[in-house]
């Protein structure tokens, strides 16, 4: 029965994942189409203000939450906590809001349209982010994946719906995207609220509350750490450049990541059980080495996928503007699968509990993609960002590799999923004659896919991986004894 959960589960996660993702791609064209590049480049900036002040301002008290969940006598109490008290917190950031806003709003944005609303608007955004996401955890840890997926599911879905309706029939611009986004989370938080609120009393256990705000905020540093790594750049980019180049990467990012609801996350959530399940017994460290090179193989088979596909994606979701932006993402895409291996190159640190050690070596990241970005934009421009990204999660995943070794030895070294190259660049140089001399886009497809075909070919011709391999994997995956942990590795993971 709990093979069979877990399974249902992972089921579940994925097709939201994927479904999400789906939606915020229409969502895409709907804003490149109905804004300036000027325009969507600043509500690029101003929606990574807004997820930095979503980490700030919800004080980590739902990652507390989760963390202390099983630990407490009753976890209803414990979620009522955090909602009281992101209640409450929340109203003090909205009135401080107001306030500064007069003094603020012209400094940040100028003479923008709706530029008195929107550091309200992202305030707000970012509390409703947190009460719903405390709501999404607790559904998760009571391992009701459907009503959690479909939080996250219905916010996105009705954020295009009355995105289209002041976008494209009110002509509201960048304030239309916020108002759009508030009234979807408002409407959902509202519609949770009003089907709990039975069992909701308002509450504020001091002893649960410091309990979850002191994990949370020890999680601050490194979640900002991730933030720098991960979205910073696009403040550099408007310092060296402009919007309009803000722009064209944000494009280039949002398909290069794609790797992320399509294999990383799944991945992920197959693997965390796996690893601290079968990491102390005597083939631990092998059976962990062997989903290392299956990760290995399937992420670069993604990126490859990607990189040749980039140019046909952003031809979907943007205009001929925004053309550059298929180059970045075979960039991206590579930086994304580096900060998945991660989850390898760190169980060591995690082992051993060492996890300052581990925010540390975040930060090292952070501060090496930075002034990556501040060397090479002014040189190479948007380029070079997406190249300081590559940088730091080359940097990371060596540093984690050097001291997590020291704790648990995994028997393959940080230079593993560097190999593929040998096989990535020949390809994609193909691609990119190919993609001189064809005009035709059935052609194009039809040469996609043969290097596709050919990479799964020079893998397992260059051992890079075995069908045994895979074999392995996927009948313990499905029957093994490692799946005997399922709602504990869940749990975990969540």
């Amino acid at each position: 029965m709990e093979n069979k959960k877990l399974l249902s589960n992972g089921l579940i996660y994925l097709c939201s994942s994927v479904l999400t993702q789906g939606i915020n791609l229409v969502l895409i064209p709907l804003y490149t189409r109905n804004l300036t590049q000027e325009q969507f480049g600043q509500y690029d900036l101003i929606l990574s203000v807004q997820q930095l002040l979503a980490l700030v301002i919800s004080l980590g008290v739902h990652s507390g939450m989760v963390r202390f969940f099983n630990e407490v006598k009753d976890s209803t109490m414990l979620k009522n906590t955090a909602i009281t008290f992101s209640l409450l917190w929340g109203a003090v950031c909205i009135g401080l809001a107001y306030i500064v806003n007069p003094w603020l709003h012209p400094v940040l944005f100028n003479e923008a349209q709706g530029a008195e609303l929107f550091i309200p608007f992202v305030v707000m955004n970012a509390i409703l982010v947190g009460l719903n996401a405390i709501y999404s955890s607790d559904y998760a840890m009571r391992f009701k994946a459907l009503k959690s997926s479909l939080i996250h599911f219905s916010t996105i879905l009705l954020t295009l719906i009355f995105a289209s309706v002041f976008i494209i029939g009110w002509k509201m611009g960048i304030t239309g995207i916020f108002l759009a986004q508030l009234l979807a989370g408002f409407a959902v938080f509202s519609f949770l609220f009003m089907i709990d609120i039975r069992n909701f009393k308002p509450r504020l256990y001091s002893r649960d509350l410091m309990t979850m705000l002191r994990y949370g905020t020890g999680l601050l540093l490194g979640d900002i750490s991730s933030w720098v790594l991960m979205l910073s750049d696009r403040f550099l980019i408007k310092g060296y450049l402009n919007l309009s180049s803000v722009a064209v990467y944000s494009i280039g990012y949002k398909v290069g990541m794609l790797i992320n609801p399509v294999f990383i996350n799944p991945f992920t959530s197959i693997f965390t059980p796996f690893k601290y399940k079968v990491y102390n017994e005597a083939d631990g460290g092998k059976r962990i080495g062997t989903m290392f090179r299956i990760y290995n193989f399937i992420g670069w088979f993604c990126v490859l996928g990607l990189s040749i596909f980039a140019h046909f994606a952003v031809s979907l979701i943007a205009t001929e503007e925004y053309a550059a932006a298929g180059y970045l993402v075979p960039i991206i895409a590579f930086s994304y699968f580096l900060a998945g291996a991660i989850d390898f190159y760190s169980l060591g640190l995690h082992i051993a509990r060492k996890m300052r050690l581990a925010s540390m070596i975040t930060i090292l990241a952070a501060v090496v993609n930075v002034g990556g970005n501040m060397m090479l934009i002014p040189y190479i421009g948007i380029y070079g960002s997406a190249i300081s990204t590559v940088m730091a999660y080359v940097v990371s995943n060596a540093v984690f590799y050097y001291f997590g070794s020291k704790y648990y030895s995994l028997g393959f070294g940080w230079w593993f999923p560097y190999k593929y190259l040998v096989i990535f660049i020949p390809l994609y140089g193909v691609y990119w004659i190919g993609n001189l001399i064809i005009n035709s886009i059935v052609i194009e497809i039809l040469l996609n896919i043969v290097l596709c075909i050919a990479y799964i070919g020079l893998s397992f011709g260059l051992k890079f991986v075995s069908k045994e391999e895979l074999d392995a994997v996927w009948v313990r995956s499905r029957f093994g004894r490692t799946t005997k942990i399922a709602v504990k590795g869940e749990n975990e993971k969540v």
